[in-house]
């Protein structure tokens, strides 16, 4: 992998592009890591000694547990605020400005794919060849989410206010689609295997409002639209007086895994 890879005309997600690099700061300050059993999960799918690609690796979130569990990491990011940011918090490991649809990457030079909380942004198919392109035969994707509870009554109160504000989300995800049926259709990967790991995140109301500043979405509104939705996101919080001090935001992590097929099988 070149580290110095650089996109080259290759379009970019606006409304990802503004408000990810809008947020990147607070991003890497407020965003949770992932549940532990989820991170041992993902080793346990890499070879001794294999290389592990990260796939859209933001500020480093899921790269640094990664690093830490002691695999051996690459990552590639598509915007440069992201990726000053892991580069910071994470200077040893190798990071490359690149898309998922065109990894800067040799073919079957990789064990272990891994995206983290981002391949709902993806264009799947051509995100899916890419990644059945740098993996070995016998190496594995892994898409990771940290995915809010919405049972929870004032998480689906915040939530609906949101889409209501923005207009809902920019991407298709699994409430459309089920990944399962997505990466079925690329005809490259094995069938899709889902674990889920409880990961409550401790937090306060400024925390919580801090991680709706960092969502996309919300950082590209204007500043106006954003200041009105933040204050009502601020009302509504005020209304819940069970949200005082420190509180558990509640979450699980999502772990989807598939082995990558043989090329001469893929349709």
């Amino acid at each position: 992998m070149d580290p110095r890879a650089r996109l080259d005309g290759v379009p970019v997600d606006p409304v990802a592009a503004g408000g990810f690099s809008a947020a990147a700061s607070t991003y890497a300050r407020i965003r949770p890591t992932y549940a532990r059993p989820a991170i041992g999960a993902i080793k346990d799918l890499a070879p001794r000694g294999g290389r592990v690609l990260d796939v859209a690796a933001g500020t480093g979130i899921l790269t640094g547990q990664l690093l830490r569990a002691g695999l051996d990491l690459w990552a590639v990011e598509p915007l440069p605020a992201m990726a000053a940011q892991l580069r910071l918090s994470l200077p040893a490991v190798p990071v490359a400005l690149g898309l998922a649809e065109a990894l800067p990457v040799a073919d079957a030079s990789v064990d272990v794919v891994t995206v983290g909380q981002g391949f709902h942004w993806f264009d799947a198919g051509a995100a899916l060849a890419e990644a059945a392109r740098v993996l070995r035969p016998d190496g594995v994707l892994a898409l990771v989410w940290n995915a809010r509870d919405e049972s929870t009554d004032w998480v689906d109160e915040l939530t609906r206010l949101v889409e209501d504000r923005t207009g809902g989300r920019p991407y298709v995800d699994h409430r459309e689609r089920p990944w399962a049926e997505v990466v079925e259709s690329s005809g490259r990967f094995e069938p899709l295997v889902e674990r889920r790991y409880p990961n409550p995140v401790p937090t306060t109301v400024e925390g919580v409002m801090d991680r709706l500043r960092s969502t996309s979405f919300v950082a590209a509104l204007d500043e106006g639209p954003r200041e009105d939705l933040l204050e009502e996101a601020a009302d509504l919080l005020d209304s819940h007086p069970e949200l005082t001090g420190t509180f558990a935001y509640p979450h699980e992590t999502v772990l989807h895994t598939c082995g990558v097929r043989a090329a001469r099988t893929w349709r």
